[in-house]
């Protein structure tokens, strides 16, 4: 919920990559990356660590070194590298307020399923219609606070409330909460369209996003941002490095629970 957990990816996702075949015939061999970057880097980088060959060419998403982005693991269980290249250009370029939307949708309704979709809802999420509360929560559970809102907003609500003291407010709530989908601040509102997760195509979404992301950083957005990843990036490879080095060996790579 908003508020409670908000992940910046302004600097970039850094992820382990594995692969597939190799991880299918008993060898782990993840190395970390912070992405974006370029296809022709990214490319390179899996080419450079042996983790794409002409017989192994299938990559997976092994782990994330600051946490699995919106909190939601499942809708990485498939993604490849290219996949989660083309999301952290997204989420890069991304509207933090609309990332908002987008955490709160995922947490209410347990969608996305997978990675395809997540890019299709970030693409889509002005069409989350998401109201916030314009007063505070603290001591009111979700249909208290959803009332009040109402009555807030309606004069004639305030004036049966008036006229009615003893009427239960809650019991209010209970005949209108169906309508609508409660957070802990606010709530999603049906009224109106709501997100395509299947708008477009993987190929599409790569068009889509890579197209706008290359005009931002042609025109110098990310320059210094970019700069500091530079500096930064042994630092972040050998940290990520160390993690998985140390990782218990339980670690959940399983293809099949992915």
């Amino acid at each position: 919920m908003k508020g409670i957990f908000k992940m910046d990816y302004s600097n970039g996702i850094t992820v382990f990559i594995g692969n597939e075949g190799f991880y299918a015939e008993g060898e782990l061999r993840d190395r970390a990356i912070t992405l974006p970057v370029s296809g022709s880097e990214l490319q390179g980088f899996l080419e450079g660590n042996r983790l794409v060959t002409p017989m192994h060419e299938e990559t997976y998403i092994a782990d994330f070194l600051d946490g699995v982005p919106f909190d939601h693991p499942e809708i990485f269980a498939h993604a490849t590298a290219e996949q989660m290249n083309i999301l952290a250009q997204q989420l890069k370029m991304a509207d933090p307020d609309d990332l908002d939307k987008v955490q709160d949708w995922i947490d209410a309704f347990d969608t996305p399923k997978n990675i395809v979709e997540l890019m299709n809802l970030v693409e889509d999420a002005e069409s989350i219609n998401r109201v916030e509360y314009e007063f505070s929560t603290n001591g009111l559970d979700k249909e208290e606070a959803y009332v009040f809102h109402l009555i807030d907003n309606d004069p004639d609500l305030q004036k049966i409330t008036e006229r009615y003291p003893g009427l239960k407010i809650v019991d209010y709530g209970q005949i209108v909460i169906d309508e609508v989908t409660l957070l802990d601040d606010g709530f999603i509102d049906p009224i109106g369209s709501s997100p395509d997760l299947n708008k477009h195509s993987l190929n599409e979404l790569k068009e889509l996003i890579g197209e706008e992301y290359d005009r931002q950083n042609d025109k110098g957005f990310f320059e210094e941002e970019q700069v500091g990843l530079s500096d930064l990036m042994g630092t972040l490879r050998d940290a990520a490095e160390h993690k998985h080095d140390t990782r218990d060996n339980t670690h959940s790579h399983d293809i099949d629970a992915r």
